[in-house]
C-alpha cells in the first residue's frame, strides 16, 4: 500500500448521543480515525466506553433515543451519513457486514443454516438458480471449516463455536469490503476462541477486506490486530499499531488498562483502575480521565487534550505531550511544573 492509497473507511467527527428528558448522554463524543485497506483495527476500553455505538453508528443501525449528530462516516470515497436508508440497506452486508456479539441470539432457531445463508444472498442477489445456490453455500461453509451437512442443521444442533463460524459465512456471503466483528468470541472457551478467530482472519484475508474488531480479551487481539483504538468515555484516547501501543502505552489510560492484566511470566496478579468513568449526561470540562489519573495537572481540569502524534503514527489525547492548546500553555508535565513554581516565588 502507497502513501498515496485513501482509506478504506475515514470517520470524521463523529458524534453519536442518546437523548433523554434530562438532555444528551455523549455516547461517541468527537471520534475521527481512518482504516487502512486490507488493515485489521480494534477498539479496546471499559464497558460503556462507546465501542459498540461507534460500530453501530457506522452500519447506520443507531436506534432511538440515540441519534448521529454529526460527522462524517466515508466508505471508500462514499459518506454513509448522507445515503438514505434503501442506499444504506443496499450497502450492508455488500459492502459492510456485522459479525454480532452471541451467535446463539443471531441465529433464527426455527430455520435450517441454509436458509438463513440463503436469504442473505438471495435478498441482495435477487433470484439466483436452486443448484448455483447450494453451491454456493457449501462454498461458504467449506471457507469456515464447516462440513456440508451443517447446512440442513438447525442452530440448536450445533455448538457454540460452529454457531459463530455460521455468522461468518454469512457477514462474508456477498464479499465486503469492510468487516465487522463485535466480540466474536465471547461465548467461547479458549481453545475455541483461538480456532475461530484463525478462521476469522483467514477469511479477512482471503477477501482482501478490512476489519473493525472489539473485544474485551486484549491478549487475544493483540495477537491478530493491525492497529487499536482506546476509548475512553465516549472519546478516543490513544490509536497506534498493536506492538507500540502494548510495549510503550502513552496515555494514562492505556497504561492503567495494560497493567491491570494478569502476568504469568512477572507473576504478578491483575489490578483495576480506581475510581470509576464520568457520567457522561453531563461530563465535566477537561479531559474526562482525570480524576482517575495519577498524572493529571492544572490544564486537565479545564482543557480538553486532542489527539495528536506523540511518535510517528502513534496518537494520544494527553496533555502530557506536544504543544498546548493555547498560548503560554506548558508543553509538558514538569515544565508545567516547573512554570508553576517560578511564578510563585
Amino acid at each position: 500500500m502507497t502513501n498515496a492509497e485513501p482509506p478504506a473507511l475515514q470517520v470524521d467527527n463523529l458524534r453519536v448521543y442518546y437523548w433523554t428528558a434530562r438532555g444528551p448522554v455523549k455516547a461517541v463524543d468527537d471520534i475521527s480515525f481512518t482504516i487502512n485497506r486490507n488493515e485489521r483495527f480494534g477498539f479496546i476500553g471499559e464497558s460503556g466506553c462507546g465501542k459498540t455505538t461507534t460500530i453501530m453508528a457506522i452500519l447506520r443501525l443507531i436506534k432511538r433515543p440515540g441519534k448521529i449528530e454529526s460527522g462524517r462516516i466515508v466508505l471508500n470515497g462514499r459518506d454513509l451519513v448522507a445515503l438514505d436508508k434503501e442506499e444504506m440497506r443496499q450497502v450492508r452486508w455488500n459492502k459492510i457486514s456485522l459479525i454480532p456479539q452471541g451467535a446463539m441470539n443471531s441465529l433464527n432457531p426455527i430455520m435450517r443454516v441454509r436458509d438463513q445463508i440463503a436469504d442473505t444472498i438471495l435478498t441482495h442477489k435477487g433470484a439466483v438458480e436452486a443448484p448455483l445456490l447450494r453451491e454456493e453455500i457449501r462454498g461458504l461453509l467449506d471457507m469456515v471449516e464447516l462440513p456440508a451437512k451443517v447446512a440442513d442443521m438447525y442452530p440448536h444442533e450445533l455448538s457454540g463455536g460452529m454457531k459463530q463460524r455460521v455468522c461468518i459465512a454469512m457477514a462474508t456471503a456477498l464479499e465486503p469490503e469492510l468487516i465487522i466483528a463485535d466480540e466474536p468470541t465471547s461465548a467461547l472457551d479458549v481453545v475455541v476462541q483461538k480456532a475461530v478467530m484463525q478462521t476469522l482472519i483467514g477469511v479477512q484475508e482471503r477477501l482482501g477486506a478490512s476489519m473493525i474488531l472489539i473485544g474485551h480479551d486484549m491478549g487475544l487481539t493483540a495477537q491478530v490486530l493491525d492497529r487499536v483504538g482506546v476509548m475512553y468515555a465516549g472519546k478516543l484516547v490513544e490509536v497506534a499499531p498493536i506492538r507500540e501501543l502494548y510495549r510503550r502505552p502513552q496515555h494514562p489510560y492505556t497504561q492503567a488498562l495494560i497493567s491491570s492484566l494478569p502476568s504469568v511470566r512477572e507473576k504478578k496478579r491483575g489490578g483495576g483502575i480506581p475510581g470509576l468513568p464520568p457520567f457522561l449526561l453531563n461530563p465535566p470540562p477537561g479531559c474526562l480521565f482525570r480524576s482517575r489519573c495519577p498524572h493529571a495537572f492544572e490544564p486537565c481540569q479545564t482543557i480538553t487534550p486532542p489527539l495528536q502524534a506523540v511518535q510517528p503514527g502513534h496518537l494520544a489525547a494527553c496533555h502530557l505531550y506536544g504543544p498546548g492548546l493555547q498560548p503560554g500553555l506548558p508543553q509538558s508535565h514538569e515544565s508545567w511544573k516547573q512554570a508553576n513554581v517560578d511564578t510563585t516565588v
